[in-house]
């Protein structure tokens, strides 16, 4: 069988079941490169990581493979994200029933991803620089902020196209926005969105403070 089953199937423990046929139907070793852009597409649709655990981007796998789980030693699938391998379990990866509005989220996020990595570029991290929030260091793994939190500036737009809707779309790895939404959203952001360094631990909770705390960008 291949792995296209699983990305077609709608119900997670119909994709949990293919998933496990596949991994005892398929010997130790690497996928081939059709099998490995369905594992990427699956991955990106599905996965749902542990709380707290950061997922990675699809984009990032150079490499999938099957090999025998190091504690449990039952077959796995292993993917290769820069220069280091990691397991991706079944019941991750047949993720869970994702609401409408989950999938337009992250086209929401997937819209303005163009902006947040120009933002680093033209604001190179220094990570002796202090962060806003908690008052130290940003440190090496600070991340980019909405000083108007992400879900405001997305409520407020959405109050302005109620009818706001999305596809997957292979070639991006990601659920997009339909026209004319993608680009009115990504114009929206660009003039709206104020973005700043704050360390890592800082992101988890910044944006619960905006309410409590005086700040001088309004919408």
């Amino acid at each position: 069988m291949s792995l296209e089953l699983v990305l077609n199937e709608k119900g997670k423990e119909k994709r949990k079941e293919l998933l496990s046929i596949y991994l005892s139907n398929h010997g130790i070793g690497e996928l081939n490169c059709k099998e490995q852009n369905y594992f990427k597409h699956i991955f990106s649709k599905f996965y749902t990581p542990d709380e707290g655990e950061e997922k990675f981007n699809a984009v990032e796998i150079s490499a999938v493979c099957i090999q025998k789980h190091n504690k449990y030693n039952t077959l796995c699938f292993k993917m290769k994200v820069n220069d280091a391998w990691w397991d991706a379990s079944i019941k991750r990866l047949c993720g869970k029933i994702r609401t409408k509005n989950e999938e337009l989220n992250r086209a929401f996020r997937q819209a303005i991803q163009e902006q947040i990595d120009l933002f680093k570029i033209n604001n190179t991290l220094n990570p002796t620089n202090i962060c806003p929030i908690e008052n130290k260091n940003l440190g090496y793994d600070a991340q980019v902020d909405h000083i108007i939190p992400f879900h405001i500036l997305r409520d407020d737009w959405i109050k302005n196209n109620p009818k706001v809707s999305c596809k997957y779309k292979y070639g991006a790895f990601n659920y997009v926005l339909d026209e004319p939404f993608l680009s009115n959203w990504k114009i929206y952001h660009l003039d709206k969105a104020k973005l700043r360094w704050i360390s890592k631990d800082a992101n988890k909770y910044a944006h619960k403070l905006y309410n409590a705390q005086e700040c001088d960008v309004k919408l």
